[in-house]
């Protein structure tokens, strides 16, 4: 299983920028069902979600639930920074699934 982040182009999957395997996604997965709830938009690892804006309601969500996961904390801070990086770059985003 792998989730991969891509700059999208054109609507199209161009630059990686990070991959999400099934150890992140354990950790993540939590994050992603708060964001759904909030949001309507689902983040798995099937399917595509494209981000032409709205990541900084995803940061703050991975923000809110990070602290739970102690030590392993810090693979939420590696994926917000490439969050963060990408929203204030003003990049639009697609998560690719398998």
């Amino acid at each position: 299983m792998a989730l991969d982040l891509h700059i999208m182009e054109n609507g199209q999957p161009k630059e990686w920028i990070y991959a999400i395997d099934s150890e992140k996604w354990s950790l993540l997965n939590e994050a992603f069902e708060i964001f759904k709830a909030k949001t309507g938009l689902v983040i798995d690892q099937y399917s595509d979600t494209k981000f032409s804006s709205g990541l900084q309601n995803l940061i703050d969500v991975l923000n809110s639930v990070a602290p739970k996961y102690g030590k392993k904390a810090e693979l939420f801070s590696e994926f917000i920074a490439v969050l963060e990086c990408a929203e204030s770059s003003g990049k639009n985003i697609i998560f690719v699934g398998d």
